[in-house]
């Protein structure tokens, strides 16, 4: 595939993603992430590691397969949706549901807005952290405690997250924007079952990017590059996320 885009010219490079390690947070009941040796340099004479980690750890990209019966996995998506001017909005003082009225207010007022496809929400005042030292050594008994019930979140955190409403989402998808990111685990509430949100946008070829860190950054126009793992048949990827500025 050959795809031509009217990159800026080149300037920083603003690094955006979520690194993938073992104080790495993952969504409740998902699995935890683990990097091992396998060979070493000074026994082998070359290192390699063996990774397990799910395929929403860290920054990632929801493929539409993660929650539609007949969506696309990842290895399918249409990679120049993810690669375009952005607009970061931030939110961060906000809690709770983001409206039609919040996020339109919002866009007008970000400056000038032509050829803006994507769409990325910063909802927190510092970056997505780590877990810390002690929930680490007891990572397998909170791996088994929470299997089989992925809604088991700090309800700390459910009350916290902005997140979007239906008619948002589909505010998304009825002005054209191709990708919509957050700083959070999730476009929808983090109690939700049914995820609306990622139905709307997923089975209308908006992209969806989570996990983000968008501390590093403020309010903005930037030019924004996406790239997920092309892991064959999968529901979503890890990815390496940057910025560039125009």
């Amino acid at each position: 595939m050959i795809i031509l885009l009217n990159f800026p010219a080149p300037g920083k490079v603003i690094d955006i993603t979520v690194p993938i390690s073992h104080s790495t947070r993952v969504f409740p009941g998902d699995p935890e992430p683990s990097i091992k040796s396998v060979y070493n340099l000074e026994v082998d004479g070359c290192a390699v590691s063996k990774l397990s980690f799910g395929s929403h750890t860290g920054t990632h990209v929801d493929a539409p397969s993660h929650i539609l019966k007949d969506g696309k996995p990842v290895d399918n998506l249409e990679l120049e949706g993810l690669i375009g001017r952005a607009v970061i909005l931030d939110f961060s003082s906000k809690t709770g549901p983001l409206s039609v009225d919040i996020l339109e207010s919002a866009f007008r007022n970000a400056g000038s807005t032509e050829g803006i496809t994507v769409l990325l929400l910063k909802t927190k005042k510092t970056g997505f952290r780590t877990r810390a030292r002690s929930d680490l050594n007891d990572a397998d008994a909170r791996q088994a405690a929470d299997s089989g019930n992925r809604k088991n979140g700090e309800k700390g955190d459910f009350e916290e997250s902005v997140y979007l409403e239906e008619s948002t989402a589909a505010w998304i998808v009825n002005n054209g924007f191709t990708t919509v990111g957050i700083d959070d685990f999730s476009v929808d509430s983090l109690a939700s079952e049914n995820l609306p949100a990622h139905h709307i946008l997923l089975s209308n070829r908006v992209n969806i990017v989570e996990c983000l860190d968008l501390s590093p950054v403020e309010a903005g126009n930037y030019f924004f590059i996406c790239l997920p793992l092309k892991i064959v048949g999968c529901d979503g990827a890890p990815a390496r996320a940057v910025l560039l500025y125009e």
